[in-house]
């Protein structure tokens, strides 16, 4: 998935930006934590690696590196990866590598 997503009609869809991050993190979908990959993350949103079992607006709980436990609801999935939204802006500067 390329770093600023382009839709069909050739709008950039997001608003905030987003840092690559590749992180090991866990997501709790339906009761079961599940191991996944976080790929990258923005105030409001992020996109993880994962084949859980989830649907697109399934609420979800995704535990960030030393932020913890936060709640999102899935956008779109694919064979191999889920993009949530969170309801509320995410501090994520303890995730951001310092330059």
């Amino acid at each position: 998935m390329a770093k600023n997503e382009i839709d069909a009609g050739g709008d950039d869809r997001r608003h905030d930006p987003r840092f690559v991050v590749n992180l090991p993190a866990h997501v709790t979908i339906r009761g079961d934590r599940v191991l996944c990959k976080l790929v990258d993350i923005s105030l409001h949103g992020a996109l993880v690696e994962t084949a859980g079992p989830v649907h697109v607006g399934d609420k979800v709980s995704l535990d960030l590196p030393n932020i913890g436990p936060t709640i999102a609801t899935v956008l779109r999935i694919t064979p191999t990866h889920m993009a949530m939204v969170f309801p509320g802006a995410v501090v994520i500067s303890s995730l951001i590598p310092k330059e």
